[in-house]
């Protein structure tokens, strides 16, 4: 017999024996005699622990063990009376509502009337009586216990569901799509360890480049998790979507490759395809998995699935919104040679700023992002007013400094970074209240746009526009410095400062993985909202008609045509 059957066998007969025990004080102290104890299924003889509490003196009776399974298909207590004149009685006895023993003692006649006789008869049915009296008080006893430890289960079942969905609940709330995805899986993997009665728990995913995730007992190598969920393709048990179920891991033929799993309970995840396996190894106090432990498993297991489909949309999504900012500042690009790069560097400026402002994370994300779209609106702007190199019309100041209402146009659909959208429509704001498109003041401009303002200045006085040629960087600095507090916020041109041997190095750069990384932050939300935007003007005034403060040509001096000097 294998070692986990005979197991089995050897706990059974332990607890015959210990029920044993206890009945045999039970039954002697009712009727004074010694009685001896058989195995209702096998007719086997159920011997006591020599450490035993037993009755002063040893039954005398043992039956074969056909007898004894005769007496346990009848179901009644038996009083028959021997050859010698003793009186025999036979109880049947209940373990867990299922009759578990047979309890055999011999009396002696109580009456001195001859054998056969009327007395004789009387006395054995009064015994017979009395013995299925004992039989079913005690049948009755072992109900209440049983219905008692089936209540008491079901109120821990019931517990045990409650606290897991509690738990479910708990990293629910701390699951982060946009975050280290192999994290939130073992955050998922610690909460339904915690919540279920296994010694080890496992996330075998198919992606071979992705680790397999082991919560709890070190039971399966990388390696042995991969070949484990190719053994359970193959089982017989494999119907999914239904969990595979082996409590006898060791008797299959691809059980002695784990010698430390004994049982398993396994659900496979999919999304369009298999994606991995959610393993619960090892029963505790028990080797037997139930359909309940498969209940409590089921939610986790879900949720694992739901958190990895969501992974492969955020993807999705992020690889779009990628390939649309590429495709932007490419058209953009071609379309302004002089400004070839501008917003690459205006982005990487940005971010420099925004870490020595103390920014960090998702907001670093939203500046670099912010800073490559901050100009798409241009694609708008006719051609012979974005490459004029003298003086512009008022007019044509007019309709160039509606490239900030364009871009916000084109973006605003994108609820995905709706959040960026002010950087996109207030970068030429001045912090005196004088920039376009509405005039604020001070604070009131977006603290996005006031840094991306001192990034799209610097950039732009420092390269060569079609009017003019690049400025010395020394040059540039005065005019931040002259502008502080009046064009630009005095915080971010300090900052700027203080960092600028940090921005005077930036070049051009392919837009690459510093855009996949400032993508994750901006997919961050579904939609973020625009500071100001109780203020704004209705949708027909968004295109602005005139710039406060705007001068009538064109100023060959601080910024060119990408500045707030120039509203441009």
């Amino acid at each position: 017999m294998p070692q986990e059957l005979t197991e089995k066998a050897d706990g059974r007969q332990s607890c015959l024996v210990e029920h044993a025990k206890a009945l045999a004080v039970v039954l002697f102290e009712e009727f004074g005699v010694p009685f001896a104890f058989y195995n209702a299924a096998t007719g086997e003889a159920v011997r006591q622990h020599e450490n035993a509490l037993e009755p002063p003196a040893q039954p005398r009776t043992y039956l074969e063990a056909e007898a004894v399974r005769a007496l346990a298909k009848d179901g009644r207590a038996r009083a028959a009376v021997r050859a010698d004149d003793r009186i025999q009685l036979s109880l049947l006895l209940y373990t867990a509502r299922q009759p578990a023993l047979v309890a055999v003692g011999e009396i002696e006649s109580l009456t001195n009337a001859e054998p056969g006789s009327s007395a004789r008869a009387r006395e054995q049915a009064r015994l017979q009586h009395w013995a299925q009296a004992v039989s079913d008080r005690l049948r009755l006893g072992d109900q209440l216990v049983s219905r008692r430890h089936a209540e008491e289960t079901q109120q821990a079942q019931v517990a045990s569901a409650w606290e897991a969905l509690l738990a479910l609940d708990q990293v629910t709330r701390r699951l982060r799509v946009h975050r280290d995805g192999v994290r939130n899986q073992q955050r998922i993997l610690e909460t339904a360890a915690a919540s279920l009665p296994v010694r080890s728990l496992a996330w075998v995913p198919m992606e071979s480049d992705q680790p397999v995730l082991l919560q709890g007992e070190p039971c399966l190598s990388q390696d042995e998790g991969r070949q484990l969920v190719a053994a359970l393709a193959q089982c017989p048990e494999y119907r999914p979507p239904a969990p595979v179920v082996c409590n006898q891991v060791q008797t299959t033929f691809w059980g002695p490759r784990f010698p430390a799993v004994d049982s398993l309970m396994a659900f496979q995840l999919t999304d369009q395809g298999q994606v991995g396996w959610l393993i619960a190894i090892n029963k505790k106090g028990s080797t037997t998995f139930r359909r309940s432990d498969a209940a409590l498993l089921l939610p986790f297991a879900a949720l694992l699935e739901l958190h990895i489909r969501w992974s492969h949309r955020y993807q999705d999504l992020k690889d779009l919104l990628v390939g649309l900012t590429r495709s932007l500042t490419t058209a953009l690009d071609a379309k302004d040679t002089y400004t070839y790069g501008h917003s690459e560097r205006v982005a990487r400026i940005a971010v420099e700023l925004g870490r020595e402002l103390g920014l960090e994370g998702d907001e670093l994300g939203d500046l670099y992002l912010a800073g490559l779209l901050h100009d798409v609106g241009k694609i708008g702007i006719k051609d012979t007013v974005l490459h004029k190199p003298g003086p512009l019309t008022p007019e044509e100041q007019e309709h160039i400094q509606q490239h900030v209402t364009i871009g916000y146009w084109i973006l605003a659909e994108l609820k995905q970074i709706r959040n960026l959208l002010p950087g996109v429509l207030y970068h030429h704001e001045r912090y005196d209240g004088t920039g376009y498109p509405d005039g604020l003041v001070g604070e009131n401009i977006p603290r996005l746009a006031r840094i991306l303002a001192v990034a799209d200045a610097y950039d732009a006085m420092s390269h060569q526009r079609p009017y003019r040629d690049s400025m010395p960087y020394k040059r540039v600095e005065e005019i931040l410095v002259k502008g502080a507090g009046t064009q630009w916020d005095k915080q971010v041109v300090d900052a700027f400062l203080r960092c600028r041997q940090r921005i005077h190095i930036i070049r051009q750069r392919g837009v690459g993985d510093s855009l996949r990384q400032a993508i994750d932050g901006a997919l961050r939300s579904e939609c973020g909202s625009l500071r100001a935007s109780a203020n704004r003007p209705p949708l027909a005034s968004l295109v602005v008609t005139e710039c406060q403060g705007a001068k009538p040509e064109r100023v060959i001096d601080p910024v060119g045509s990408e500045d707030a000097v120039s509203p441009n």
